[in-house]
């Protein structure tokens, strides 16, 4: 009787080793696939690529110099604060921005940026973008200074093109080199005319106690 009980208990250990057997040499379950991505829209897609165009123009005319070249892509009513606080509302006064700046710079001096944009928010025949800046600038001098901004912009299709009607930039004011410097070459004419007056008002008033004593 043990025996055929010992012959029970090995017959089960038997079909338990065939089975573990069998599972280990299984090929482990394929996981379940991703979910495929969401078809994009192809008309919107279009709009975006539309909008990533001026990002090389706005790239090469800040390199160049000349501004002039967004005006197609300015709207009428446009707003922009600039990096520096500027408020600037047409092309023209962009113009007038970038001579500053160029002036600033110094001649023979080179200012180019990067665009990083974010996707944009299409609505309808509105975008709102966003995104930031690597700036490098070098002066008349050699001197060269990098820093980013970060920009917010509302664009509006008007006649089939997209055109900037507000955008704003920041830079950091405190821990930047760049503000530092050409803040104080912004100063240097007004302290060189303050000097100046100081100058005219000091000999006038020296002629003028001259000829009290001279009376």
């Amino acid at each position: 009787m043990w025996i055929g009980g010992i012959r029970r208990v090995a017959l089960a250990v038997a079909v338990w080793l065939t089975a573990s057997s069998s599972a280990a040499q299984s090929p482990a379950a394929p996981p379940p696939s991703a979910a495929p991505p969401p078809a994009v829209d192809a008309a919107e897609e279009a709009e975006h690529a539309a909008i990533r165009q001026l990002r090389a123009l706005y790239e090469q005319a800040i390199r160049d110099g000349t501004p002039e070249k967004l005006a197609p892509h300015i709207a009428s009513d446009f707003r922009g604060v600039m990096v520096t606080g500027r408020l600037v509302k047409n092309v023209e006064e962009l113009q007038r921005y970038w001579a500053d700046i160029q002036e600033l710079i110094g001649p023979g001096g080179s200012y180019t940026t990067t665009l990083n944009p974010e996707l944009s928010v299409i609505l309808g025949d509105i975008a709102l973008a966003r995104g930031s800046t690597d700036d490098v600038v070098v002066t008349g001098e050699g001197r060269e200074f990098r820093f980013t901004s970060l920009w917010t912009a509302t664009l509006q299709k008007i006649d089939g093109v997209w055109k900037v009607r507000q955008m704003q930039g920041s830079i950091d004011p405190v821990d930047n080199a760049f503000v530092r410097e050409f803040g104080r070459r912004a100063l240097l004419p007004a302290a060189g005319a303050a000097g100046a007056a100081g100058l005219v008002v000091g000999v006038g008033v020296g002629w003028w106690l001259a000829r009290r004593r001279t009376a």
